[in-house]
């Protein structure tokens, strides 16, 4: 019996003090969980509403999980609702109790966000606002994640009419690393700094104003790379249907690009102007058609030629080189009421843009070129520079087309110039130097029985009087050098309420005009 004495009180020794460390534990956790309810609830700012159903504490693993939580955020200033969230559960993992009490540092291994759900709102909601504000302390504190992960989630943005959707993106997935907030990260415009990310989302919508939208089928950043997949930029109305919208001229638009592949790229701020730096930026297989109705009312708003546009931007771009691999252009106009549409196509087109930066000294010009099937057939040959720092926007254009049949672009000429052209021109070659008000140059052409016929008014007839008269300037391409070509000067000055493809076409047109009816001989 004396044996079992000692024995009996060595168990009640260790049961009683695993029961004392349990109940230990279970304080400590009630006194963890306790905590945190009460830093939800006191030290949240004022203009931040959070309500959860459940809270999961576990000291040993470091973790706190909240499920079926609601976040909403409150203009400071009133009581309108901003933006709100909604999120199956937010897991925390990996917490730092000793830094997080006796230190200034909040410590996180890994916070996942489950299927939120946000919302923004432009004009904003009318709720109720409880009164409480966060403590100096509080701001004072550091906080470092190692790794943020957003899953499924959706966001979307409202106009001031909530029913308005401006933006909305599907099946956002998000990993961001190292992240860190202090007093002086959160003032500045990112409020955190932060390390290597991956991001990937489903279908996204942005309403570009009131006659355009853009639309994503796929996201995808990747070690620096992004990719674009399905981007489509089209007119939200049919061409009719716009055309009554419109009280001044507006293009009708339908641009889909199946793949963009962006490299190398960064981004951020500057102080307080955004910035955005990449190696290389590849459209894969563009189309585009451009439809503008001539009967609506003339835009008469002065428009910036690319080099002015470049230098004006709100942000700072520098991309070393833009790539279109086999893209595909259609432009027509609607002259006149009852006809069909005047049409130009550029097939197969490729274009490599160098330098496209408003960030680099003077002298480094931006360079396109490009080639393309002009209707489709003839190959047309295309080089352009210029220095987005010159306030003149000066620019040099040169060109070549070759094995152009005049037959092919009738439809075009009969619609908007009601005339139509016989011939063939075998080499047309021409530059162009010019800035902002005018633009001179010369033109030499290779061509065979060249004629122009000129229509009535109507478009159903010919009007034999001008076609004669028009005719007898017109050389039909016997009289040449001993090379073959006959050569034409270019004179233009630009109407600055039209594009820089409307000075270019004038461009084209003087100097055609000019060899086919002037003497043709080298100056």
């Amino acid at each position: 019996m004396a044996d079992r004495k000692p024995k009996n009180r060595i168990f009640w020794i260790i049961a009683i003090a695993i029961a004392l460390m349990l109940l230990l534990f279970a304080v400590l956790q009630f006194k963890a969980r306790s905590y945190i309810e009460n830093f939800l609830s006191q030290k949240i700012p004022d203009h931040i509403h959070l309500t959860y159903s459940q809270i999961h504490v576990n000291l040993i693993s470091g973790s706190v999980g909240l499920t079926d939580v609601g976040l909403d955020f409150l203009d400071e200033d009133s009581n309108c609702r901003k933006a709100g969230m909604r999120l199956d559960a937010i897991d925390i993992k990996g917490v730092g109790y000793y830094q997080a009490l006796f230190g200034n540092t909040i410590s996180v291994r890994e916070i996942q966000l489950l299927r939120p759900k946000g919302e923004y709102y432009q004009g904003g909601h009318q709720v109720e606002k409880d009164g409480i504000s966060a403590s100096d302390s509080a701001k004072e504190r550091t906080l470092s994640i190692a790794q943020l992960s957003v899953v499924d989630g959706e966001f979307r943005i409202f106009g001031k009419d909530p029913d308005t959707l401006v933006f909305s993106m599907e099946n956002l997935n998000l990993s961001l690393e190292n992240l860190k907030m202090d007093k002086e990260i959160v003032e500045r415009i990112i409020p955190f700094a932060y390390g290597d990310y991956d991001l990937s989302t489903g279908m996204v919508y942005a309403d570009l104003g009131p006659f355009e939208a853009l639309t994503l089928s796929g996201t995808t950043i990747t070690n620096k790379e992004l990719q674009l997949s399905n981007l489509s930029l089209k007119s939200k109305y049919n061409k009719i249907t716009l055309s009554r919208k419109l009280d001044k001229e507006h293009d009708y638009i339908d641009l889909e690009i199946p793949e963009v592949v962006m490299t190398n790229m960064d981004f951020g701020f500057n102080a307080e102007r955004f910035f955005l730096n990449t190696k290389s930026v590849v459209l894969q297989y563009p189309k585009m058609e451009i439809y503008r109705d001539k009967l609506v009312q003339d835009d008469y708003e002065q428009k910036k030629l690319y080099s002015r546009m470049l230098r004006e931007l709100p942000i700072d771009l520098n991309v070393s080189e833009v790539k279109v691999n086999d893209g595909y252009i259609s432009y027509s106009e609607l002259v006149k009421s009852g006809t069909v549409p005047g049409e130009i196509v550029f097939a197969d087109l490729g274009a490599t843009i160098s330098n496209v930066s408003n960030t680099q000294e003077s002298g480094e010009k931006t360079e396109i070129k490009a080639v393309a099937q002009l209707m489709g057939e003839a190959p047309i040959e295309l080089t352009w520079n210029f220095d987005a720092n010159k306030e003149n926007d000066a620019f040099f254009v040169s060109g070549v087309v070759t094995n152009f049949k005049s037959k092919s672009i009738n439809q075009f000429l009969r619609s908007n110039l009601r005339t139509e052209a016989e011939g063939d021109v075998q080499e047309l070659y021409f530059t162009v130097s010019g800035d902002a008000i005018s633009s001179t140059g010369d033109m030499k052409m290779n061509y065979e029985d060249f004629r122009f016929t000129v229509l009535k008014k109507d478009r159903m007839g010919v009007n034999k009087l001008l076609t004669f008269v028009g005719n007898i300037f017109t050389n039909d391409g016997s009289k040449t050098d001993e090379s073959g070509y006959r050569y034409g000067e270019i004179y233009s000055e630009r109407d600055n309420t039209k594009s820089f493809f409307n000075y270019l076409w004038l461009n084209v047109m003087d100097g055609i005009v000019n060899t086919l009816t002037g003497d043709g001989k080298k100056e």
